[in-house]
């Protein structure tokens, strides 16, 4: 008899619920703004061409989180659901900390299908390059993103 390994740190269910009412559109502008940010020079630098015209959507699923984002050549925009996205990036809010403090490697995430895309696989490999040669020390506040960052996952390994 097989079974099945069971994900650990799942988003736990009385926050999740709360977390799904709130309209994508408002997580996707949360994450564009902050991304722009961050990301400013990586945008002047030309490093998102690829994503011009195109929509990303991530879906956050213990936490019923799903919103899309697109590319206008100067800036990440949220984007409403009515537009079809070319990529789809899943997973769960563990795998994601844990790829964005780089505590797991991208290619690990996905051979474990922790994360998955479905869609445009060029769009996704070209994703997965971009986040991979993010230098995090060039970023801004990438000491206080970095910090807050580690402190969340490290509490929310405990948590859940």
């Amino acid at each position: 008899m097989t079974t099945i390994a069971k994900p650990r740190h799942l988003f736990p269910s009385l926050l999740a619920k709360p977390m799904s009412l709130i309209p994508g559109c408002l997580h996707a502008r949360l994450v564009s703004g902050l991304l722009n940010q961050l990301l400013a020079g990586q945008i002047i630098d030309g490093d998102l061409e690829f994503m011009t015209g195109r929509c990303l959507r991530v879906e956050v699923m213990d936490a019923g989180i799903q919103f899309n984002i697109s590319f206008d050549g100067r800036r990440l925009l949220a984007t409403g659901h009515g537009k079809t996205p070319d990529l789809i990036f899943r997973g769960n809010v563990h795998d994601f900390l844990l790829l964005t403090t780089r505590r797991e490697d991208s290619d690990t995430l996905f051979f474990q299908r922790r994360l998955k895309i479905e869609g445009d696989t060029d769009m996704g490999l070209a994703i997965k390059n971009f986040l991979d040669a993010i230098e995090i020390e060039s970023l801004p506040y990438h000491r206080q993103v970095d910090a807050f960052l580690n402190r969340t996952v490290n509490l929310y390994e405990r948590v859940t």
